[in-house]
């Protein structure tokens, strides 16, 4: 298991790593390393790599994988040492690796697969191994490029491997250097790169939630922290694409989905442990509300020109919703450190015994008592109060998927069965205020624009009608935990 931190470098910082650097007598190598696949990408499909690389006058044939963060990867290097000839990809050689072979037969099948050149990287390391908090880290600046038969595509970044002592001293290490070098946290590997050039793309899909499935015996504690990596899991990967500019409205729709899934188990269930940071989730509020611009406009796109284009003819031109701030706050240095800080947080070892299915009735109930209380005078509440009704109900059913595995999957689905319509009918009441806001700015360049305002305004008392009657159905009784 290769447990490290990658960061991309800015070109101007360079300079400064690499004195830095050679002060420590740094050693230095030239990686020329070859990446393996089928035909139709089977390993890149399933985030596996395989590589030949020439290390100085030595090779090394590498299998990496996926595991289950993205601080974590399965790796299993095969040393050939020195050979009079390039040596040829020979995946007979993990034959006695059970988790490698479990992991190619998952992928390729039983069947001997042929695997083809599909990219190059050619690399000059300059690293040196330092000593902190008791651990040994390894820093790696890797300067070069990926090279295809037609493309080419530059490689600077700063790699930190821990090779001995705990997670948590690695992380602690990185901080430093990325105030002083402005360093952004970037969770896509070489190989991942590597195979968008080969096929003449910037960037991999967005990346959607996994489900979490808690083991009863965890205790709140253990429980927490295993949320939060499954929502890092979640935002890094979408987040890194936002940093390097070359996002689609879908990443930027996973980030912000990722940010409150996160943000809604920090608020709701943040006593679970004493270790979490208070200013964690508004730092994140922060992040969520300056992607919200883009989104907003996107998610008008889908949800109600559509419907407003039914009842008239008109076309709505939209302004261009890529913001290039975006970029420049989610490769900023605080945007890494809070990242950081939260991948520690899930690698502490600090435990409390409190009882996970106690807490989360506790942290529940709290929650959905509100939602009643609000429910028991929707139609007198204010606007604002309303769609904060619509952010409480999100929220538990984001705490909900979260620590459902512990409960009977016939009651939780019944309550989700229930939540579901009133979840929806509040998204698009929300949508269509939104929708209010954007359009009232577009009157004045384009007047087809006042159709669609009239057509919202109209829209929103029926809406609102339609949630309030599916939120008085709740009751206290529909609660499937237990205090």
């Amino acid at each position: 298991m290769e447990i490290e931190l990658k960061f991309q470098l800015p070109e101007s910082k360079k300079k400064s790593v690499l004195q830095l650097l050679s002060k420590q007598k740094a050693q230095k190598i030239q990686l020329q390393a070859k990446y393996y696949d089928t035909a139709d990408r089977l390993l890149a499909k399933n985030y596996v790599a395989i590589r030949l690389r020439q290390e100085g006058e030595h090779w090394v044939q590498t299998f990496k994988a996926a595991s289950k963060n993205h601080l974590q990867r399965i790796e299993e290097d095969i040393y050939l040492g020195k050979c009079a000839n390039e040596p040829e990809l020979d995946l007979s050689l993990y034959k006695h690796n059970q988790t490698v072979q479990t992991v190619l037969r998952d992928v390729l099948g039983e069947e001997p697969a042929e695997l083809q050149l599909q990219f190059q990287t050619d690399v000059q390391r300059t690293f040196h191994v330092f000593e902190f908090e008791g651990a040994q880290i390894e820093v790696c600046l890797d300067d070069g490029e990926i090279r295809t038969p037609t493309d080419q595509a530059k490689i600077c970044e700063v790699e930190f491997e821990l090779k001995q002592g705990s997670a948590q001293s690695l992380i602690n290490f990185t901080k430093t250097w990325v105030d002083k070098y402005q360093l952004w946290l970037d969770v896509r590997s070489k190989a991942e790169r590597g195979n968008l050039l080969a096929i003449g793309k910037t960037v991999s899909p967005a990346t959607k939630a996994k489900s979490l499935s808690l083991e009863k015996n965890v205790s709140a504690e253990q429980a927490i922290k295993l949320i939060i990596e499954n929502t890092l899991n979640h935002i890094l990967p979408n987040a890194a694409a936002i940093a390097d500019g070359v996002a689609e409205a879908d990443h930027i729709h996973q980030a912000r989905v990722g940010l409150r899934r996160l943000r809604s188990a920090l608020k709701h269930f943040s006593n679970w442990s004493a270790q979490i940071d208070p200013t964690w989730e508004s730092q994140l509020a922060d992040i969520f509300r300056a992607l919200g611009q883009s989104r907003d406009n996107d998610a008008i796109q889908d949800s109600v020109i559509p419907l407003v284009k039914e009842v008239c003819d008109f076309d709505f031109p939209f302004p261009e919703s890529v913001d290039s701030s975006v970029s420049q706050l989610l490769s900023h240095t605080k945007t890494t450190q809070l990242f950081l800080a939260l991948l520690s947080f899930t690698y502490s070892e600090h435990e409390s015994k409190s009882k996970l299915s106690k807490q989360a009735a506790k942290s529940l109930t709290k929650l959905y008592q509100k939602i009643l209380k609000d429910a028991a005078q929707f139609s007198k509440l204010e606007v604002e109060q309303q769609h904060r009704t619509r952010k409480r109900v999100k929220q538990l059913r984001y705490c909900i998927d979260f620590i459902a595995a512990i409960y009977p999957e016939k009651e939780v689905q019944q309550f989700l069965n229930k939540l579901q319509p009133i979840q929806e009918y509040l998204g698009f009441y929300n949508d269509l205020f939104v929708a209010e806001q954007i359009f009232e700015q577009q009157t004045a360049e384009y007047p087809q624009f006042l159709f669609a305002l009239g057509w919202v305004k109209a829209q929103q008392p029926h809406v609102a009608k339609k949630a309030d009657k599916k939120l008085q159905a709740l009751s206290a009784q529909d609660a499937f935990w237990d205090e």
